[in-house]
C-alpha cells in the first residue's frame, strides 16, 4: 500500500504532461477524490490484457505501458519516490503524496473520542527487522492514557492491549481515522506513509531499513526511532523485496536495530508533544 502511495507525485507530474494516464493497482481507494480529470484508476487488469500492452509497447516507438514493481528495490540506496522518478526520466523531487479527503472524511470518526493516538504495530510482521521488540506496550497505552489521550489500534493483526480500543474499517476510514487523530505511532508501513502524508505527527519505529530513503526528514513532523547497529540499513545492501538477512542474529533473533525500551517510547512521545503538539 505504501509503494502504490508514493507514486501519487509520480501519477501527477506525468498527467501535467500526457493526456491521459490509467494507473492500474490493487489499492483504487488511495486516489478516490483524485481531481485530475486525465487520471484513471483502474482494478489491476486481467494477464491476457496486460500482454495486450506489452505487445503494443512493441509495436510503438513510445513505450505506453509500464510495471513499476521492483522499481525502487532494483535501486535500493534511493528514496522510492527518487527511483520512481529516475525511471521516467522526471526531475527529482522531494514530496510526500497528497490525500484528498473529502469534507465528510475530514469529520471526527464517529463514536471516538476527540484526542485519540493511532497505534499500528504489526506484531506477526513476517520479517524480524520489521517488528518492535523489547516494549511493554500496554504500559505505553497507560502512558499516553495519563495525558488524557485514547489509543485505538489498527492492523489486520492488532493484538488487544488493556485500555486500548481497536479499529476495523475500510481504508478510506483508515485515513479518516489518522488525519482526525493527535499523533501516529507504528512500524514502518502503509499507515505510517499516510500520516506523514497527512502531515500528522508521528513515530515511526524502522529496523534496518534506512529512513531517509522512505521519508524526508525535513518534510516530516516527528521522529524515526531506530537503535544503533554496526550493520545500520543492511537494508539496502540486496536488491531483494525482502532485504537483507541480520548479519547477526539471522531470521528468527532479535535484531539490534528493532530492540527498543519502553522508557525509550515514552521519552519520544514527550519529545513529539513538546516539539510539534500545542499543550
Amino acid at each position: 500500500m505504501g509503494d502504490v502511495l508514493w507514486t501519487e507525485p509520480l501519477v501527477r507530474t506525468l498527467a501535467a504532461r500526457n493526456k491521459k494516464v490509467v494507473l492500474f493497482t490493487q489499492f483504487k481507494e488511495l486516489f478516490k477524490n483524485y481531481p485530475l480529470p486525465n487520471v484513471s484508476v483502474r482494478e489491476i487488469p486481467p494477464g491476457w490484457h496486460r500482454a495486450i500492452l506489452k505487445g503494443l509497447n512493441l509495436l510503438s516507438d513510445n513505450q505506453t505501458y509500464h510495471k513499476l514493481d521492483g522499481i525502487y528495490e532494483a535501486s535500493p540506496k534511493m528514496h522510492m519516490l527518487h527511483a520512481y522518478q529516475q525511471y521516467f526520466s522526471l526531475p527529482v523531487t522531494n514530496e510526500y503524496p497528497v490525500i484528498y479527503l473529502d469534507e465528510q472524511e475530514k469529520k471526527p470518526v464517529e463514536g471516538l473520542p476527540a484526542d485519540y493516538v493511532v497505534l499500528h504495530l504489526d506484531p506477526n510482521a513476517r520479517l524480524n527487522y520489521r517488528r518492535i521488540f523489547g516494549v511493554d506496550w500496554e504500559e505505553v497505552v497507560s502512558y499516553i492514557q495519563s495525558k488524557n489521550l485514547s489509543v485505538v489500534l489498527t492492523g489486520h493483526d492488532a493484538l488487544p492491549l488493556k485500555g486500548a480500543g481497536v479499529f476495523n474499517g475500510s481504508l478510506r476510514q483508515l485515513m479518516q481515522l489518522i488525519y482526525n487523530s493527535r499523533f501516529f505511532i507504528g512500524v514502518d508501513s502503509g499507515p505510517a506513509h499516510i500520516a506523514a502524508s497527512l502531515k500528522k505527527p508521528a513515530l515511526i519505529f524502522f529496523g534496518s531499513v534506512n529512513p531517509l530513503f522512505r521519508h524526508f526528514p525535513e518534510l516530516f513532523q516527528g521522529f524515526f526511532l531506530q537503535q544503533p547497529c554496526e550493520y545500520a540499513g543492511c537494508y539496502h545492501e540486496v536488491i531483494s523485496g525482502k532485504g537483507q538477512t541480520c548479519r547477526l542474529v539471522g531470521d528468527e533473533g532479535i535484531p539490534k536495530c528493532s530492540l527498543h525500551t519502553t522508557e525509550y517510547v515514552k521519552e519520544h512521545i514527550d519529545l513529539l508533544q513538546k516539539k510539534y503538539l500545542k499543550q
